[in-house]
């Protein structure tokens, strides 16, 4: 209720008329369909500016959504590798790893349904977005409080 709350004030401040942000993401079969649908203005820019002019110079549809996660893998990448000022490509390829993923989940839910995609969906989501947190909280750590923690475990290990 907040996200959506902030989310029309900000577009109302803003003057943004087109207050579709999300669809029922939760609800979908399979993971094309969650990209498509739960967060909108990005997709529609991406489809608009990526997706759509590639396809109009030739390429396939495959090359195309191929780029469009490999744009967003980058940007996201680099918004988690700037605050956190170390590189380390963990989301970058959890996004890349979508695109096999997506055809995975398209095929399960022809062959056993739309509950076996969904589950693909919740599935993807449970474990590898705080899998990627984990990993780069872990970097985190390690880079920047290494040595300390490093010196207390030699400061409490017993000398026999």
């Amino acid at each position: 209720v907040f996200f959506h709350s902030f989310l029309n004030t900000s577009a109302e401040i803003m003057q943004f008329a087109d207050r579709s942000f999300f669809r029922d993401w939760w609800n979908a079969p399979n993971l094309e369909v969650f990209w498509k649908t739960w967060n909108l203005p990005v997709h529609r820019w991406c489809v608009r500016h990526v997706y759509k002019p590639m396809l109009a110079t030739g390429f396939s549809k495959s090359v195309a959504m191929s780029s469009v996660f490999l744009l967003s893998a980058l940007l996201h990448e680099y918004l988690i590798s700037v605050p956190l000022r170390m590189f380390h490509l963990g989301v970058a390829l959890g996004m890349l790893a979508q695109i096999p993923l997506v055809h995975l989940s398209r095929c399960l839910e022809q062959k056993f349904g739309a509950r076996i995609g969904n589950m693909m969906v919740w599935g993807s989501l449970i474990i590898g977005q705080p899998l990627i947190i984990m990993m780069y909280y872990h970097d985190y750590v390690i880079q920047n409080y290494g040595q300390q923690i490093e010196s207390w475990i030699e400061s409490e290990t017993c000398q026999c």
